[in-house]
């Protein structure tokens, strides 16, 4: 390309030596060739020649340049697709407790607009500056080989010029560059926020903070930006004025050399012809540079998230799935051995050597007061979070990273809180699951358990294809439970995990919905966190906690004689109330 500009540019020169003088055919070696070689015999007809190949080849240069263009683009979109998919891939590959600590809006602000800002800002303005440092230095070569006087000086000059406003602008461009990588954030999180929790707002009538949170940080993003463009624009127009101003210089100098008009038309138009090009090659060059300085804080952001941390998970695992993993054989018990778990280092344990023994198809029940580890220690079974101490194991099979995929081939989680999509019921029964590879009778036959398909097929208006709306807004609270319970009960769980899973049931759809659980014991192995202690009342044995410790453990009627809390909990029916040491071991 920058040899094109240059050639391009060269080629003026003999037709402007002829415009001005059109003896000089005759009198100079090449054109003399060229002449006779074509066979002309008239000068016209070998000026319009000349002109011809001037025009040709500026309009194959600029061909040249929109292919390259349209390459880059291509190239371009090509990166954003796969450094986005990488990404996304690498949040998926990290373990659950990534999560607990990293807030869901930056995640996506960083698949769906940091990506797009690296590649653009910091990926193609890099080129651009480097095919401006081409171009320059092929067009300065020409220049030098016509006068190095005159090339030297428009070097030392320019690069004076664009050094010295880089050098001024550069830490600002940092600063405003980390400040728009926060800004970004903060405008996704007040949008979710604020869309999640419209009902509240509305109730409340607080629109307004969120709104005027939102346009802070919009408008301090969109502050940033101009900014931003017009430092990158800054020497364009000032040179532009010095370039006018070095045409006439020239023009004095070659003046004062006293050179002929034949001879001062072709320099004067090579050295327009080279400004025009030259000025937004160099121009490129700082908006590049200025570009990617501006936009490293982003970078640094894809660089944490994506390089960093490339050795600890192998993002190929997200894209691929576990879901064809044959399931971790489970044929004798479950047990957690010593295991202790806190959040961070330093910081008192959730969890306090924990040791407990699930034999495979029992129904086992976890109560105990808000904050005594229920929730973490399902977490530990789950796979979701690892031990901080102790180990668990699967039929003797210490479960670790290697066969933890496998072992959660086994379970169904049904969790306090469903997540729903903007879908149909079948797609949220199946979860995650291809249409093509999604098994209707097994979305049925898991409704029905759930208490859900009579509703699905009376009520809804499109039954199983109906679509329920952004995180389920259409169904109600007991609705989008039972739904939960059926996506756990589709793939036909060994274990089937339910954290308060019925809590917000009424008594009549609870009671259904625990008969159906309940013919599914001795066939499956159940875990219930309980919040109505009437859902525990048929399991094989109860575990009680109180922070982080078992302190009492039976069946109902075994706890409801040795625990006071129990009985207390039992008689108002909800386990959320106080819990002390005293309390949970007295008879």
């Amino acid at each position: 390309m920058a040899f094109l500009d240059m050639a391009g540019i060269a080629s003026i020169m003999p037709f402007m030596a002829v415009v001005a003088n059109p003896d000089v055919i005759q009198t100079n070696r090449w054109l003399k060739q060229a002449y006779d070689f074509f066979g002309f015999t008239s000068s016209h007809d070998f000026l319009f020649f000349l002109g011809s190949v001037v025009l040709g080849m500026m309009i194959f240069s600029n061909l040249a340049k929109f292919l390259v263009g349209w390459l880059a683009l291509r190239f371009d979109n090509g990166i954003n697709y796969s450094l986005a998919r990488r990404l996304l891939a690498a949040y998926l590959a990290r373990p659950y407790d990534f999560f607990l600590n990293r807030n869901v809006a930056e995640m996506g602000k960083n698949v769906l607009t940091e990506v797009r800002t690296v590649i653009g800002g910091v990926l193609s303005a890099g080129m651009y500056a480097l095919q401006g440092i081409v171009i320059s230095f092929f067009i300065l070569a020409l220049l030098a080989a016509v006068n190095p006087y005159i090339a030297a000086n428009i070097l030392v000059v320019l690069g004076i010029c664009y050094g010295l406003v880089y050098i001024a602008v550069r830490r600002r461009l940092a600063r405003i560059g980390e400040e728009q990588v926060e800004s970004n954030v903060q405008k996704y999180k007040a949008a979710g926020e604020a869309l999640g929790g419209i009902k509240d707002l509305k109730i409340l009538g607080r629109e307004r903070l969120f709104l005027e949170k939102f346009s802070f940080y919009a408008q301090r993003h969109a502050r940033n930006n101009v900014t931003a463009g017009v430092i990158s624009q800054l020497p364009r127009y000032a040179l532009e004025v010095m370039a006018f101003g070095g045409i006439l210089l020239i023009v004095l100098i070659l003046l004062g050399a006293e050179r002929k008009q034949e001879q001062m038309i072709p320099l004067l138009a090579l050295y327009a012809l080279a400004g025009y090009r030259l000025l937004p090659a160099l121009q490129s060059i700082f908006a590049g540079i200025a570009s990617v300085r501006f936009n490293l804080a982003a970078l640094d952001v894809l660089h944490r998230d994506l390089i960093e941390n490339r050795g600890e998970v192998d993002p190929e695992m997200a894209l691929a799935g576990c879901g064809n993993l044959d399931p971790l054989p489970f044929t004798r018990e479950l047990e957690l051995i010593d295991v202790t778990f806190r959040y961070a280092e330093g910081q008192e344990p959730v969890l306090k050597n924990l040791h407990l023994t699930i034999p495979i198809n029992n129904t086992i029940g976890f109560v105990g007061a808000t904050g005594s580890g229920k929730t973490t220690a399902v977490d530990i079974i789950l796979g979701l979070l690892s031990p901080s101490s102790g180990e668990i194991q699967i039929d003797g099979t210490h479960l670790n990273g290697k066969n933890l995929a496998r072992w959660q081939r086994n379970l169904g989680y049904v969790p306090q809180t469903i997540f729903l999509c903007d879908d149909t019921v079948t797609r949220n029964i199946a979860f995650g699951v291809p249409d093509a590879e999604i098994d209707h009778e097994a979305v049925a036959r898991a409704a029905r358990i759930a208490n859900l398909d009579s509703f699905v097929r009376e009520e809804m208006p499109e039954g199983y294809d109906t679509v329920i709306g952004d995180r389920g807004i259409r169904l109600s609270g007991g609705q989008r439970q039972r739904i939960g319970i059926a996506r756990a009960l589709y793939s036909d769980p060994a274990v089937l995990i339910l954290d308060e899973a019925t809590s917000a049931l009424d008594g009549l759809t609870e009671e259904a919905v625990m008969d159906a659980i309940s013919h599914l014991s001795r066939k499956k192995t159940i875990l219930m966190i309980a919040h109505r202690l009437t859902t525990v009342k048929d399991c094989d044995v109860i575990y009680l906690l109180d922070h982080g410790r078992i302190v009492n453990q039976g069946s109902y009627d075994d706890l409801e004689k040795s625990s006071a809390w129990f009985r207390a909990a039992a008689r108002i029916g909800s386990t959320s109330t106080k819990q002390d040491n005293h309390a949970v071991s007295s008879r």
